[in-house]
């Protein structure tokens, strides 16, 4: 069981010692297909590995129906972030199908900080290392859509900030602005509220 665990993107950096210390704080989870896992808003404390089946993340769409904007399959985790600052779900989470969950929690993270604190390190390290690299990645999105959606409006931009109409060249590289507030701004400005 601890080489499932090893397999885990998360838990990658972890020795199979660690992995297998891990497995003594989770707990087996089952859920039935559709079976509300996690629920938006609601506080949560523990995260869930996918040992098999798969969880549903969704998020309201038109008229109560949910919308699945991400698959969590075997091998991949949930609700990490919950483990080490506990907060309110930011997605609700649906048993796709029969789904069989390891679970772990804040409390077990105490547990392991006092029975295990090598392992209970390095747990937190790797989900810091997740959490960082996802973030990357949700950044790198944004940025290449509001660049999408700036170069489609830059010619009404320029009419209502009174700049010159001419277009860079290819050639010319753009230097986005940058600093707190940045992103707010420049989608106020796409907004039409700015």
């Amino acid at each position: 069981m601890s080489s499932a665990i090893r397999a885990v993107e998360v838990f990658k950096s972890l020795s199979d010692k660690d992995c297998a210390e891990l497995l003594r704080f989770m707990r087996i989870r089952q859920y039935e297909a559709g079976a509300t896992v996690f629920e938006r808003g609601k506080p949560g404390d523990t995260m869930l590995v996918v040992a098999d089946g798969a969880l549903s993340v969704v998020m309201p769409g038109q008229r109560r129906r949910n919308i699945e904007v991400a698959r969590v399959s075997v091998g991949e985790v949930v609700g990490e972030t919950s483990c080490i600052a506990p907060a309110p779900r930011s997605a609700t989470i649906v048993a796709a199908m029969r789904t069989t969950a390891y679970e772990f929690g804040r409390k077990e993270l105490t547990s392991m900080r006092h029975l295990a604190p090598a392992v209970a390190t390095a747990l937190v390290g790797a989900v810091v290392r997740s959490v960082t690299l996802r973030l990357r990645r949700v950044d790198e999105r944004i940025e290449r859509e509001l660049a999408g959606h700036l170069a489609a409006r830059l010619p009404e931009l320029r009419q209502t900030t009174g700049t010159s109409a001419r277009t860079p060249s290819p050639a010319e590289s753009v230097t986005w602005p940058t600093g707190p507030g940045t992103w707010a701004a420049l989608l106020g400005r796409l907004r039409g509220s700015a």
